[in-house]
């Protein structure tokens, strides 16, 4: 199942408008030259970038096979070099790159431009483009950096791909893909540019669509030949599974070196429950297919119905040796007080050589499973699509002046798994335990859609953690010991396996039964259990662990808790401190000022 969150992007992109991208103005060329590059329009930055390499650098950008195609058998004229600053540019080369990732010889040409804005290098003698299939060319330019000057023009224009520079004797990524592509082109001559070749791209939909729901669905289209498409006149075929379904066509007008997006909706209602693919194929131009145009395809889910989500799951990685780990507990904070429906698990572990006292084996292995390589750090809901679309595991240690945006994203990431992650099975936890054995039953149950195995997978998985509040351990704070310093959401154990156990299915649902022991240093009152489904932990998939549904409740809830104890009719305990007053998230064991909801206190002893 793929468990990615690209669909939060789509939610927004299927509200926009159609329209068409029409590209700045460009330079006047003959008909028979063209701008090659990441994009071809005029546009360029006025706010630099550099890099802290002193001296002088090579820097480029890689042309992909599709963007090299339509010019392979002409000739490159002239390189174009932007330039936010000015800075001595002394030569321009181009790098073969094979289709197996070889890089050739370079081939370069000195020159000396500086001037701020648009530089044009023309060759001595024109360069042959005969790429092989599946060949890239690596494009660039060598120029002066100081320690304060910021030549590097970038802009946000076109799709957006890497800029390189040279280092060791490799290519290596210069950091600056956030600020856009870099400003180098280069005018190629060639004696017949196709009238008609247009690129289809970036195919989405929603992953999940209930019966008799739309399934909306968009893709990109540019126009990469020389005559303009009039409306209507470029079609796709719309196919679920081996289906037809619908045809769609262009709604604007495709100017060449323009961009349109094509959207629309399709009926549901007669497909089953499950898997299917929605495939966007055979394009056509007036009448005529256009056969290097390749099928589109994505994947996505038909159910009957869903159940509301319960609660969503943070597993933080942290540790009392973690000078940082301050910072993701801060923010984490902040999270619980935006949203009632977060379970909050701190897993603990060893760092440089000191020994977490909140440590397992277990809390070890799920680290491992889910792919933590550093303190301070988290999953949300085994969720991507947050921070990395490569990893469920991201970094908390943030400073303090973010910790509200961070808090505040991470709270519309969660209702983005809400929105687009249903929910097909329900839990419920009925724990029980005996005071004098410490002995605890817990039963986990729920219902489950007649869809769970069709959508989620039969090997789903259980997962049923203990974890402890107001436990006090020193925790290095920013290099500085904090003697007392308060966890909560502790991880003690996970119940039957870290990886979680299978469904003992009973009727039109499931019920599973643990037992377990509790050691007598954790205290009973402050102890919660977690349980929760999710795609396997074994399976190292770090995409592929998505949860369904989360659900937390006291471990000493059903059986006379603290508050069940000190509560008189409708006099209900309402806040907790200790004996120096402060306040407490969960009552813990020692003496408890417990303030009561009619204005009382009561000082109670918890043993």
């Amino acid at each position: 199942m793929k468990n990615s969150l690209f669909f939060v992007l789509t939610a927004v992109l299927l509200s926009v408008t159609v329209h068409a991208q029409k590209a700045p103005a460009m330079i006047d060329l003959p008909e028979n030259q063209r701008i090659m590059g990441h994009y071809n329009s005029d546009a360029i930055s006025t706010e630099g970038a550099k890099l802290n390499v002193i001296g002088k650098n090579s820097i480029g950008t890689i042309l992909e096979s599709e963007e090299i195609d339509i010019f392979n058998g002409g000739k490159i004229l002239a390189f174009r070099v932007g330039l936010a600053e000015s800075t001595p540019v002394t030569k321009v080369f181009v790098v073969p790159i094979a289709a197996g990732g070889a890089y050739g010889s370079m081939i370069s040409w000195s020159c000396n431009v500086n001037e701020i804005g648009w530089n044009v290098v023309t060759l001595p003698s024109p360069y042959q483009l005969d790429v092989p299939e599946g060949g890239r060319l690596l494009i660039g330019f060598e120029y002066e950096q100081t320690a304060t000057n910021n030549p590097l023009a970038l802009v946000q224009e076109g799709d957006i791909y890497d800029t390189y520079y040279y280092k060791k004797a490799r290519w290596a990524t210069a950091g600056l893909k956030s600020k856009g592509n870099l400003c180098l082109q280069c005018i190629v001559e060639k004696d017949h540019f196709p009238e008609v070749l247009i690129k289809s791209y970036g195919l989405e939909s929603i992953e999940f669509v209930q019966k008799g729901d739309e399934l909306p669905f968009s893709f990109y289209v540019k126009n990469r030949g020389t005559k303009a498409l009039d409306t209507g006149s470029l079609t796709f075929d719309v196919n679920i599974d081996d289906q037809k379904m619908a045809t769609v066509s262009n709604p604007v007008v495709i100017e060449p070196d323009s961009i349109v997006m094509i959207q629309d909706v399709l009926q549901t209602d007669d497909l089953a429950s499950g898997s299917h693919e929605l495939i966007v194929d055979n394009a056509v131009v007036d009448g005529e297919v256009l056969d290097y145009v390749y099928p589109m395809t994505v994947t996505f889910m038909q159910h009957s119905g869903s159940y509301p989500r319960q609660k969503h799951l943070v597993e933080q990685f942290t540790s009392t040796y973690c000078t940082y780990c301050p910072l993701g507990n801060s923010m984490l904070t902040i999270l619980k007080g935006l949203r009632d429906d977060i379970i909050w698990v701190g897993v603990h572990g060893d760092l440089n050589g000191g020994i977490d006292p909140f440590t397992t084996i277990q809390g070890d292995s799920i680290m491992s499973f889910e792919g933590s390589s550093s303190y301070p750090s988290g999953s949300f809901d085994r969720a991507t699509g947050w921070d990395s679309n490569l990893s469920i595991v991201n970094g908390l240690g943030y400073y303090e002046e973010y910790h509200q945006q961070i808090a505040e994203e991470l709270s519309l990431f969660f209702e983005a798994v809400t929105q687009h992650n249903p929910t097909f099975a329900t839990i419920e936890i009925n724990p029980e335990v005996n005071l004098e054995t410490r002995e605890a039953v817990i039963t986990v149950s729920g219902e489950m859609s007649p869809d769970f195995d069709a959508l989620l997978g039969d090997d789903n998985k259980l997962t049923v953690y203990l974890t402890e509040d107001s436990l006090v351990a020193r925790q290095v704070n920013n290099g500085t010991w904090v003697n007392k310093y308060v966890h909560n959401g502790v991880f003690r154990c996970a119940l039957g396996s870290v990886k979680g156990v299978d469904f003992n299915r009973v009727g039109d649902g499931y019920s599973n039964e643990f037992r377990v022991t509790l050691p007598d240093n954790w205290i009973i009152p402050n102890m919660n259990v977690v349980a929760f489904i999710s795609r396997p932990l074994e399976n190292h998939v770090y995409t592929d662990m998505l949860l369904n549904n989360a659900e937390s409740v006291r471990l000493y809830n059903k059986t006379g808790g603290v508050e069940e104890i000190l509560s008189e009719g409708d006099v209900v305990p309402v806040e907790f401190y200790d004996v120096m007053g402060r306040k407490l998230d969960a009552p813990r064991q020692g003496i408890n000022i417990v303030r009561m909801s009619n204005g009382t206190a009561k000082k109670v002893l918890i043993k």
